[in-house]
């Protein structure tokens, strides 16, 4: 992945998931920009110092699930929201144009940073580096792309 930062593909953004023990890694670039995403209960990630960074908290829960179990239905108020949304969209547009690659991370780097990942992949032409597709929060994704459009 730390390869990827310094050899980002060429004329376009990219987007990478990682877990947030691979984050607290990264080098300090300024090409780079981290989206950085904790669970509720759970501290700040610790993260070496990156000019751009967004720091947001919401709990892991995929809400678009016909069957919720009752577990989930207890996180639903601290699930992604839209002004999270809103959030994300704003901090990528006002990225200069300098920062080359975008990494979001998650717990795992498996199923919220993935989400965020192929939404922007999606919304913004970047490609992204996901661990595993299948394993992206459906409604992360379902809501980060619905709310692309907003200004």
């Amino acid at each position: 992945m730390i390869a990827r930062l310094y050899r980002p593909p060429g004329g376009r953004r990219q987007v990478i998931a990682v877990s947030r023990q691979e984050a607290a890694q990264l080098p300090p670039l300024l090409t780079l920009a981290v989206i950085s995403i904790t669970a509720p209960d759970r501290a700040r990630a610790k993260l070496p110092p990156i000019a751009h960074m967004l720091r947001l908290s919401f709990a892991d829960v995929d809400f678009d699930r016909r069957e919720l179990s009752e577990r989930a239905r207890q996180k639903l108020p601290q699930a992604f929201q839209h002004e999270q949304a809103i959030a994300i969209h704003t901090f990528v547009r006002g990225l200069p144009p300098t920062v080359a690659s975008i990494v979001v991370h998650c717990e795992g780097g498996f199923s919220r940073s993935s989400a965020i990942a192929l939404g922007l992949a999606n919304h913004y032409g970047y490609e992204a580096w996901v661990k595993d597709e299948a394993s992206a929060n459906r409604s992360v994704l379902n809501r980060l792309l619905e709310h692309g459009a907003t200004p």
